[in-house]
């Protein structure tokens, strides 16, 4: 995994044009998106991991770039629209933004070996997070707090889980029909899998979300809609957290058979389990979130299975 990682780093430091010292290098090393992605894919291939790790660090790149307070909404669904556009085979314009160039890179390579059906569900997934982070930006820009359940209705978009979801069939090698994926039981395990996987995240980023005036975050919701204190409010989101993370179980436990797709729904599932994990271990571990560390990290007392 480390030489992966460096191989990651050099490509990325030339896409981007930057050198060891820059802080977009320095971030991205202290990231460790392999780690992550191995965590997730332990028995993947090294080429399996490689394609899609440029993805997630293209994400996470984007992510830094709209989820911020300054940034304007409208611009964020304008750079949205573009990087929608370019998964769809657009190719971006001379002097796009190097992000831009970079998802048209990734979309080609990733569409040389997925079919059509496939791609056109990891398009749909992204769109979700594209609209998550619009709807994002828009709060911000109206200094808005949304109620828990709005909330959760826009971070269950947002956090762009479904995009590492539907990624388990490329990386492990398999495609499940769509009356499969579909299927109540497996849609319900997944909206679980992606509120615990976002009010983690919420919880690590937290420290960094009160620097960012109305900052979405199901901490502040709670704080609003309850009338709670910072802390009493970090215990509620603790509490949901960890009742989704039981829920989840039982829904895997009574998970109906799905037939011949009975082995693949079983290596989806471990993957969308894996991530699961692999978020709150890598959360923990990376310097992704070590600025605003002065405010106490609230999922360190999680009580995650």
């Amino acid at each position: 995994m480390n030489v992966i990682e460096g191989e990651a780093l050099e490509r990325w430091a030339k896409y981007l044009g930057v050198h060891a010292k820059h802080a977009v290098f320095r971030k991205l090393q202290r990231s460790h998106f392999p780690v992550l992605l191995g965590r997730c894919h332990p028995e993947a291939s090294k080429e399996a991991i490689r394609g899609a790790l440029d993805f997630l660090i293209w994400n996470f790149s984007w992510d830094d770039q709209v989820d911020v307070g300054e940034v304007p909404a409208e611009w964020v669904r304008q750079q949205s629209e573009l990087a929608l556009a370019v998964l769809k085979g657009a190719i971006p314009y001379n002097d796009a933004p190097p992000l831009l160039w970079l998802l048209a890179s990734i979309r080609e390579r990733i569409a040389e070996r997925m079919p059509a059906e496939w791609m056109e569900r990891f398009i749909q997934s992204c769109a979700c997070y594209f609209k998550g982070t619009i709807w994002e930006a828009e709060v911000r820009s109206n200094r808005v707090c949304l109620d828990v359940d709005t909330y959760i209705e826009l971070r269950r978009l947002s956090v762009g889980t479904y995009m590492g979801f539907t990624q388990v069939e490329a990386i492990e090698g398999f495609l499940l029909p769509e009356e499969v994926l579909s299927h109540p039981a497996l849609t319900q395990l997944i909206e679980t899998a992606t509120d615990i996987i976002a009010w983690a995240n919420d919880l690590f980023s937290l420290a960094q979300d009160l620097k960012d005036d109305f900052h979405p975050n199901l901490v502040f919701s709670l704080q609003k809609q309850y009338g709670l204190e910072l802390q009493a409010a970090i215990d509620k989101a603790v509490e949901m957290h960890d009742a989704a993370v039981r829920r989840f179980i039982e829904q895997e436990k009574n998970l109906p058979s799905f037939g011949e797709h009975d082995a693949n729904v079983a290596t989806l599932v471990t993957g969308v389990r894996r991530w699961i994990r692999a978020n709150v271990d890598w959360s923990i571990q990376t310097g992704r979130y070590e600025e605003g560390s002065e405010v106490e990290s609230a999922p360190q007392r999680s009580r995650v299975a």
